[in-house]
């Protein structure tokens, strides 16, 4: 693979809640993973080639949301979100069942082999910490003992490491980290951090590296005393949260050699130079926080542009798939459009205001606020006149845009808040969708309500996003409600249409789509619904957006033969 590619593992049915990879050499490409479901399958797969290994039927129910591999890497235990935690130890080469027993009855979070074993784990979680060991077929265990140690009680524990001589650390939810010997506790590192401690990893010869919500990482040396610490809230990097708490959270960091990675609770991956602690490096990021529903592409280059519920507004390269600018705003984004010749971009806010910005520098061009709900959907017209914003208020506004956006019609015949909307190729026309299931259209730009057919019968549209509509019956399954389909976007060219909707499913249609209940093919990967798709300006890709995995997709298109 080349840098900056991806590849995907697409057998899983469900959301992935757990991931490991096996640290022994003679598996070292072994990936483990599994998902949600009343009946949960753990996969065991290759990393290079990716070809499943192994399927384990589970008998935890609800899910499995902890797996790790053992010392020689041919167990693996696995932790289910069942009432019990149920814990299970496999042998994955087989798909056989080693032994099983109820873990804990308050949630566990991690469950670890120790390192240099096949028979001893840990397990760790709400106000626990339990030593285990595989006898043949049963698991027995040990509580933590905490004894008479002074400031010291049960917490919830959050993540685990294990060092020499037989030693373990916990980190826990009060910042503190507790190391046990044998299962006694025998020391306190009061306040590690500020907050929880949510993950802990042994580098062997370096020591020690954690993460907490305080957003910092601390080194430690092998008897884990400190050796210095690394504030990823100081960087100028990065997801800035509008206040402390939540502020930055480290959810994972890794350390080896001169160099650390950190993955935060807000989608980025940083890197750390340890000689150089103070220069952190942002490798990955993505949107954040919230929902993600903005998503516009350019019109004439493989860029796209996307805006969510973090105040962010991101531009996208089609081409690179990468970032290549970054705006922070001071509201939600929850819609974004590009003028006709991709020189501004519109942005519709979450408290009812709408601000364009100049596309080369990203500066305000305006920023106008005449409602007082969301803007859930905006475009320009085909010949870059007028802009055209829908409102949960209600009605559409219309601004012209060669007097600075100043507002010159409205369509207000709607009941309910506007969802979608289409202009005609002559700019003279608009239709639009509503929450209450309505489809109205309009004489632009004065926003005159059409009602007669023979003025709407022989309108060509210059896009088609309604979902809503003859054209578009086939989308809708038998019994659907209207609020299912979050998006389309009709491709004229090639005659298909994409759709996202409620269940996580981007859908490929004929179009038009006329009779109820069409042929499609569905593709999945999306972890929650998807708000919004789009083709790029050479309808090579579609773009999708998830909103609660704030995820964004983009599709190859292969048109038939």
């Amino acid at each position: 693979m080349s840098l900056g590619s991806q590849s995907f593992y697409l057998e899983h049915t469900d959301d992935i809640l757990c991931l490991t990879v096996n640290q022994h050499p003679k598996y070292k490409n072994v990936v483990a993973t599994s998902q949600i479901g009343t009946t949960p399958t753990i996969h065991i797969w290759d990393a290079m080639s990716k070809q499943t290994l192994s399927m384990l039927r589970c008998f935890h129910t609800k899910g499995v949301n902890y797996v790790n591999f053992s010392a020689t890497g041919k167990l693996l235990v696995s932790v289910g979100v069942d009432p019990e935690h149920t814990i299970t130890v496999w042998r994955w080469q087989e798909g056989a069942k080693v032994a099983s027993r109820g873990g804990h009855l308050e949630r566990i979070f991690v469950v670890e082999f120790r390192p240099d074993s096949d028979t001893q784990f840990v397990s760790v979680g709400v106000k626990h910490m339990k030593f285990w060991t595989l006898a043949g077929s049963a698991l027995l265990y040990k509580k933590g003992v905490i004894g008479s140690m002074e400031d010291a009680k049960m917490q919830t524990m959050l993540s685990v490491a294990f060092g020499a001589n037989n030693l373990t650390f916990t980190g826990a939810i009060n910042g503190d980290v507790y190391v046990w010997k044998d299962h006694f506790l025998v020391r306190l590192v009061a306040k590690a951090h500020t907050g929880p401690v949510f993950t802990i990893m042994y580098a062997c010869e370096e020591g020690f590296a954690t993460g907490g919500r305080d957003g910092c990482i601390r080194l430690w040396d092998t008897e884990f005393k400190p050796i210095t610490k690394i504030d990823l809230r100081e960087t100028e990097q990065g997801y800035k949260a509008p206040a402390v708490p939540p502020g930055l959270s480290i959810r994972s960091v890794c350390w080896k050699g001169d160099r650390i990675l950190a993955g935060t609770q807000d989608s980025e991956i940083f890197e750390v130079l340890v000689r150089e602690r103070d220069k952190p490096v942002l490798i990955m990021q993505g949107h954040c926080e919230g929902e993600l529903w903005a998503l516009a592409v350019h019109p004439k280059k493989p860029l796209a542009v996307t805006g969510s519920d973090d105040r962010s507004v991101r531009l996208w390269s089609l081409a690179d798939h990468a970032l290549i600018a970054r705006c922070n705003m001071e509201e939600a984004v929850r819609s974004v459009s590009f003028s006709p010749d991709g020189s501004q971009l519109a942005l519709g806010m979450k408290d009812g205001s709408f601000i364009v910005l100049r596309v080369r520098d990203m500066t305000e061009v305006v920023h106008i606020k005449d409602r007082k709900e969301v803007i859930h959907e905006m475009k320009f017209s085909p010949d870059g006149s007028y802009l055209a914003v829908g409102s949960n208020d209600g009605p559409v506004d219309i601004y012209a845009v060669s007097q600075r956006y100043k507002k010159i019609g409205e369509c207000n015949k709607s009941s309910s808040f506007i969802t979608h909307l289409d202009w005609s190729v002559d700019s003279k026309f608009l239709q639009t969708n509503d929450g209450a299931g309505e489809r109205l259209f309009y004489k632009m730009p004065s926003g005159k309500h059409l009602t007669s057919k023979d003025e709407i019968k022989g309108i060509h549209w210059a896009s088609w996003t309604c979902v809503i509509g003859s054209e578009v019956s086939g989308i809708w399954p038998k019994y659907a409600n209207i609020t299912d389909v979050n998006s389309v976007d009709g491709n004229y060219n090639s005659s298909v249409l994409v759709t996202g909707d409620d269940f996580g499913l981007v859908k490929l249609f004929r179009f038009p789509c006329l009779k109820k209940g069409a042929k499609f093919r569905k593709y999945v990967g999306h972890s929650a619904h998807v708000t919004n798709v789009r083709w790029s300006h050479d309808f090579q890709w579609v773009l999708s957006t998830g909103g609660a995995d704030h995820s964004v997709f983009q599709w190859r298109f292969v048109p038939e033969g």
